[in-house]
């Protein structure tokens, strides 16, 4: 009997009656390799690609677009076999029937499990079979492909395997089809979800919290699913950097086999019909949804209000949150709205959780906010430039090809500053400090959200902060730093760190480049230079390059006296692809741009030829007039103010900056005045001018003081 029963010529027979799983499949994988692969061979064939950019794009289809498509045939053809297969579990008629056959159950779930392997896998081998040839008749065939398309055969097996035993376990362990389909959506998003939840907590109660998430979120995201697990795992095989990923999704596999495994030899058949046929699963399912529904409604009601209500509202929230949950769970394990409160201690111990993971928050109970990792511990610190900066830096590395690679990380903190001890010391100071500076823009703006705060005194700004630890791990942190706090690290990145070789490095590039050279004098005027004058450009952008190299950073932190901007076109980059390999190609033209100092010889005896003014020495100053401010709310300006005598004049000559050429760490005094206009020969200048917060001479401190006593300014 058991040679008939599950035996080959069994599953020939069987599979008649589920024919239209192998036909969907394959389907599904038609579309998905070969249709694909023409439509993308067509394209590019079409916009005239050279043979190398087309067979760098072929080869990034195998590596990234074909896994992707592949992954999502894959995920289908693993939800209908698993359902297909063990749906009889739902059916008390249906679970006699077969656990009445002279079968073991683990000899019928191995043999379920290998009948649903062949619907999916022959398909998959006819339709990479197909695309291997319609690639070799366009000319496409070589060892590396048939070894990447190999490669490809046992990744995509190997995922269909984890979501497939994913779906067989959650219905081994549910006892109805309710039960089954919500725990199947919450086994696919619960993770993702779950992440989305804490980075929100993050974001409201983490004062240094960094837009990049990492840690617990980043885990959730990307592995507490089997569906995430299986996307991460592609995404980090196209970077080419899959090794530890591989090993996570063979032993996530492995225990979903086994679990799924043992839930169907162990399951009840009695218990068909209830919740969950083991009862410990139906009470784990539980305790996360309960705790993370708590929490979630409580979120909802924090953010209903701006004022000192808000945290009152959020208590509200979290305890009704945690009630509904607890209660619909209920009445959906047993169908029975009598049952809402058929578990009080679960209650309890779901509340007590739900407090306690909003009061690790609310009072930053791990130290979140003032955790820096240890000295020993960092290999490097990388901090990002202040929006309100007019220098462009381009870190960059040059190939011994000629071409480019950008060596941005991509998370907008690209200004590695290195590591030593006095860093060290700032960066403790700053998160120390931090938290307060935070607290206090927080209350006075109400804003629910630290990330994207501006100060509108001036005296911080935010700035990212990357830690690359020794162990490979990366932490990520976003503080309110003061002023002299960002310009003594600045220039100890600049002394002790890798800042001054990677901000400059774009200098390295050839000279061949060198397409345009702008300078923003001391005046504003934005000159473009030399145009005609190749050898006399070159020159100028030699002498910045001498210039910086030997500088110090006192010199790069000082104060400018003009800007350059340097246009580098036609500049041969590294060819990146996207996921379906329709990525361009081309050069960069980049732009970047860097104040000039004084101290810089080199390149101020070369501007100087330009007959432009370097130092406000030289520019003509005929008058300032400014418009004070009358009220702390900035509703009302006196009249204007013309300051042209030349005692005025000569102090206004020491202290006046055009915008662009201040530094983002020093502070310019925008609260006094509404208007500052400057006029140089008799012409208003049309470019913005301030006035550092520290050098406002004091006829104009007191014009402001008369101006906010409503005392009448006649124009002198």
């Amino acid at each position: 009997m058991k040679s008939k029963i599950y035996s080959s010529r069994y599953m020939k027979i069987s599979s008649k009656g589920m024919i239209w799983i192998p036909a969907f499949v394959t389907i599904g994988f038609l579309l998905a390799f070969p249709v694909t692969e023409l439509i993308m061979l067509g394209n590019w064939f079409g916009m005239e690609y050279t043979a190398e950019q087309i067979s760098l794009l072929y080869e990034n289809l195998w590596r990234n677009g074909f896994m992707v498509s592949g992954l999502a045939v894959a995920a289908l053809a693993a939800l209908f076999n698993g359902i297909s297969q063990f749906w009889y579990l739902y059916s008390p008629r249906k679970i006699d029937f077969y656990h009445s056959l002279p079968v073991k159950r683990s000899r019928m779930f191995w043999y379920k499990s290998l009948q649903s392997l062949l619907y999916f896998l022959l398909p998959y081998l006819v339709m990479e079979f197909f695309s291997v040839c319609i690639g070799a008749m366009r000319g496409f065939f070589s060892l590396h492909l048939m070894r990447m398309a190999f490669v490809m055969l046992v990744f995509h097996l190997l995922l269909y395997l984890l979501l497939y035993f994913s779906v067989v376990l959650v219905i081994c362990i549910t006892g109805h089809l309710l039960m089954g389909a919500l725990l199947l959506v919450a086994a696919a998003a619960y993770g993702p979800v779950f992440s989305v939840l804490l980075d929100l907590y993050e974001r409201a109660f983490y004062y240094t919290r960094s837009e990049s998430s990492y840690c617990l979120v980043k885990v959730l995201k990307e592995l507490i699913s089997p569906v995430a697990l299986a996307y991460t795992f592609v995404k980090k095989y196209a970077e080419g950097n899959y090794g530890g990923m591989l090993i996570a999704v063979l032993l996530v596999t492995a225990v979903l086999g086994g679990l799924g495994y043992c839930a169907f030899v162990h399951r009840k058949s009695e218990r068909t019909g209830m919740a969950f046929v083991f009862p410990w699963a139906g009470t784990a399912v539980k305790f996360l949804v309960v705790v993370s529904g708590g929490l979630g409604i409580g979120f909802v009601f924090y953010m209903l209000s701006n004022d000192s209500s808000r945290t009152i509202w959020w208590i509200f929230g979290l305890i009704l949150g945690t009630i509904l949950s607890g209660g619909i769970m209920e009445i959906i394990y047993y169908r029975d709205f009598r049952k809402f409160f058929s578990h009080k201690l679960q209650f309890a111990v779901n509340g007590v959780c739900v407090a306690l993971v909003a009061c690790v928050f609310f009072f930053d109970l791990t130290g979140y906010d003032e955790y820096i990792p240890s000295y020993d511990k960092i290999e490097n610190i990388a901090i990002g430039s202040a929006d309100n900066s007019w220098e462009i830096a381009y870190n960059v590395k040059v190939n011994e090809d000629g071409t480019v690679t950008m060596l941005d990380s991509g998370d907008s903190v690209g200004n590695d500053l290195g590591v030593d001890q006095n860093i060290y010391e700032i960066m403790k100071k700053l998160a120390k400090e931090s938290k307060a500076a935070y607290k206090e823009i927080l209350q006075d703006s109400h804003s629910m959200w630290s990330s994207n705060l501006w100060d509108p005194s001036g005296n911080t700004l935010g700035i990212k902060v990357r830690y690359n630890l020794k162990s490979g791990s990366v932490v990520y942190r976003k503080y309110m730093v003061g002023l002299d706090d960002i310009k003594n690290l600045w220039k100890e990145g600049m002394t002790e760190g890798t800042l001054k070789s990677e901000y400059y490095s774009i200098l390295e590039l050839d000279d061949k480049y060198v397409d345009e050279v702008k300078c923003d004098f001391i005046t504003g005027q934005s000159i473009s230079l030399f145009q005609d004058n190749k050898a006399k450009k070159q020159l100028l952008v030699d002498a910045l390059r001498q210039d910086i190299k030997e500088a110090d950073s006192e010199v790069l932190t000082g104060e400018p006296c003009a800007g350059l901007s340097i246009g580098y076109s036609g500049v041969p980059f590294v060819e990146s692809v996207n996921a379906m390999g329709t990525g361009q190609t081309g050069n960069y033209y980049f732009s970047p741009c860097f104040y000039v100092f004084p101290q810089f010889k080199r390149t101020v005896e070369i501007l100087k030829e330009t007959g432009y003014p370097i130092s406000m020495d030289d520019v003509d100053l005929s008058s300032v007039e400014v418009q004070y401010y009358m009220d702390e709310y900035h509703n009302e300006v006196s009249s204007p103010i013309v300051y042209d005598q030349p005692e005025q004049l000569k102090e206004l000559k020491k202290v006046l900056r055009c915008y662009q050429l201040v530094p983002f760490w020093e502070k310019r005094e925008e609260e006094s005045w509404d208007s500052l206009k400057v006029v140089i020969g008799g012409v208003e200048s049309e470019a913005s001018w301030a006035i550092l917060e520290k050098d406002v001479p004091e006829f104009m401190k007191e014009d402001s003081q008369r101006a906010l006593s409503f005392e009448v300014l006649e124009e002198e």
